[in-house]
């Protein structure tokens, strides 16, 4: 679990610069709780944001260690986050602040694993936290790597979870690879 924490935190802080940039401000993502949970546990033992609807950005991992993505946040923190320092559509600034955040993680298992690793296909997503598992058809063996984020931009805190589903078949190579990066 050092090594998870460790790695969001570092693949967070990719996608800090970034939303910096698109927010005109200083950004600072913290990583304050990390949860490894089996998509069958799931709805008992997970870390969730909520047991209502949620709005979210969720994307597909491509190339080294393939799976699914998204981050999370109640609507009204959302609706904060797309309007800071914007004029823009807030959805569709909601949805480029989440990718930013997503290619950063994306970008984070790159580095680790020494493989191209990219987001595909990011989109909004609004429903309950568990059913947007749903959406990506993973079978219930999948682990979910969750981390509840703190995001201070401006003088604003919004909160969100980002899930990472892997698929089993990777799990091995993506432990492995978190494991010679801490040491």
């Amino acid at each position: 679990m050092i090594a998870l924490h460790s790695f969001f935190a570092e693949a967070v802080a990719v996608g800090e610069i970034a939303l910096g940039e698109m927010s005109g401000s200083e950004t600072e993502i913290e990583v304050q709780e990390i949860r490894c949970t089996p998509l069958g546990d799931f709805a008992e033992q997970g870390l969730r944001l909520s047991e209502d609807l949620v709005a979210g950005v969720i994307g597909r991992l491509e190339g080294g260690t393939p799976g699914s993505i998204q981050v999370v946040m109640e609507p009204e923190d959302a609706l904060v986050w797309a309007q800071i320092g914007s004029v823009d559509d807030p959805v569709e600034r909601f949805v480029a602040l989440g990718t930013a955040v997503l290619e950063g993680i994306a970008t984070g298992f790159s580095e680790i694993l020494e493989r191209v690793v990219s987001l595909s296909d990011p989109k909004l997503v609004e429903d309950a936290e568990l059913a947007t598992f749903v959406k990506t058809h993973a079978p219930s063996d999948t682990l979910v790597f969750s981390a509840h984020l703190r995001i201070d931009v401006r003088d604003e805190t919004v909160f969100a979870v980002s899930h990472l589903l892997v698929e089993p078949k990777y799990l091995a190579q993506l432990l492995s690879a978190l494991s010679a990066a801490v040491h």
